[in-house]
């Protein structure tokens, strides 16, 4: 039997209308089920995070890069206040930052090895570390091995890192290579080294990136390359960690520069002076683009948080919290929009 074009016609879109009714309702029992499963997933993260206890810090040991300023020193006063055992790393510990750690882990206040326990009875360690030089970092986890052999090592926050700013085509290969070498392969190297301490303590592994390694902006292409890049690692190490019970955090400060002093006036100059002083191949070029860095930076630190209390906040709960979250975005600004 042949159809005609009309009757052909509305078989067709009873047709069609019985495939997407059809389509309709799969999907819509597959996303309800899905739905379910993951409010039932939320619910249990809640319970555990609500009404699991906290970590217990007696005797546990946490190692903390960069510990010369910044989140570092506070970071590393605030865990053993709260009772942890603390190697607080500085590149330089005969500087500032060293110099006050010591002296707060240090018997009676004195100035000393910083070896002292505290009044939770944590102990805080001042030692130094370089993370782009294999010889510190096997030294380092030498010194470590010491102390924490037998229970291994809870904690490892990743802090030590660098900034640069300036334009893609004035920024030479030395520059990348050197951001790279400290943000990104610093945490390399740090991880490779003390993995097995942390697998014996089925302990916990914090990356610092920023929110740069989530989203970019002018005249940070180098900064934000290691951050993106140390986001990828974080992800790729949580998911090889989750076998031995590792948990995996990531903590993505946004603007905090002009409180850590990494956004300071004598910061910001010598960003200036590397871009356009230091190496005159940038001369031929400099006069193509503004000279707006150092202003718009000055505009970064005249926003900024004006406490580093919120990214300590979100260590402590990556350390502490008996159900860690796997990223932790804080919010840094004086306003209600974050430009940084």
């Amino acid at each position: 039997m042949q159809l005609d074009l009309p009757t052909f016609r509305k078989i067709e879109a009873v047709g069609w209308t019985i495939v997407i009714c059809s389509l309709i309702l799969f999907f819509g029992n597959f996303f309800t089920f899905v739905g379910v499963c993951l409010l039932i997933r939320h619910g249990f993260m809640i319970f555990k995070r609500t009404q699991l206890p906290d970590v217990d810090p007696a005797g546990k040991w946490v190692l903390v890069t960069g510990c010369d300023s910044g989140f570092g020193l506070g970071l590393a006063k605030r865990l053993y206040e709260r009772g942890f055992n603390v190697f607080a790393t500085c590149l330089d510990p005969r500087q500032a930052g060293g110099t006050e750690l010591r002296t707060l882990g240090s018997p009676g206040g004195g100035d000393g090895d910083g070896a002292g326990t505290g009044s939770k009875g944590g102990v805080l360690k001042v030692m130094a570390l370089d993370v782009t030089d294999d010889v510190s970092v096997a030294h380092c986890l030498e010194m470590v091995r010491r102390e924490c052999a037998n229970s291994g090592l809870w904690g490892l926050v990743n802090n030590a890192g660098c900034n640069f700013v300036g334009d893609v085509e004035l920024t030479t290969v030395e520059q990348y290579l050197m951001q790279g070498n400290v943000n990104l392969y610093g945490a390399v190297r740090t991880c490779k080294a003390f993995l097995p301490l942390i697998r014996q303590a089925r302990g916990r592994v914090v990356n610092v990136t920023s929110v740069k390694g989530l989203c970019v902006s002018p005249s940070c292409a180098a900064y934000c390359l290691t951050k993106f890049a140390l986001e990828a690692f974080s992800d790729s190490l949580r998911i090889e960690m989750e076998q031995f019970g590792v948990g995996v955090s990531i903590v993505e400060p946004c603007n905090f520069g002009g409180v850590t002093g990494c956004l300071n006036e004598p910061a910001l100059k010598t960003y200036i002076i590397h871009l356009y002083l230091i190496h005159p191949g940038c001369l031929k070029i400099k006069n193509l683009y503004p000279q707006r860095q150092l202003e718009e930076a000055r505009k970064c630190a005249f926003t900024t948080a004006p406490t580093i209390e919120p990214v300590l906040s979100a260590f402590e709960d990556a350390l502490c919290s008996p159900c860690p979250k796997l990223r932790y975005l804080v919010k840094g600004s004086n306003s209600y929009f974050d430009f940084y």
